[in-house]
């Protein structure tokens, strides 16, 4: 398994001047600095153990920890995290009925 430093390294390696929005795991001191030689900004709240803390923005933080949540939740569909259905229309059907359960309950 590789450290998510290196993927997300990867991930973003040929764009430039982009947000690059990470959890506690990449808040460590050499990912923001990697991620300012192509002049992205890194929103990443910091270590709870961190002696100093980072300065990153909130809101987008609190919108990349919803969109995880809601993943999370269409994840607990069996048949969307397997994926059945293989035709394109079928498996957003199911997405759909998979929000409104979550809506609903």
């Amino acid at each position: 398994m590789m450290a998510p430093g290196t993927v997300a390294a990867e991930l973003s390696e040929d764009r430039v001047g982009c947000t690059v929005i990470g959890d506690r795991g990449y808040a460590s001191k050499e990912f923001p600095r990697e991620r300012e030689g192509n002049n992205h900004r890194a929103v990443l709240p910091g270590r709870r153990n961190r002696k100093e803390g980072l300065v990153y923005d909130k809101e987008k933080d609190k919108k990349r920890s919803l969109l995880e949540r809601v993943f999370g939740k269409l994840k607990e569909h069996r048949r969307l995290a397997v994926r059945y259905e293989k035709s394109d229309i079928n498996f957003l059907g199911f997405i759909f009925i998979a929000f409104l359960t979550i809506l609903l309950c």
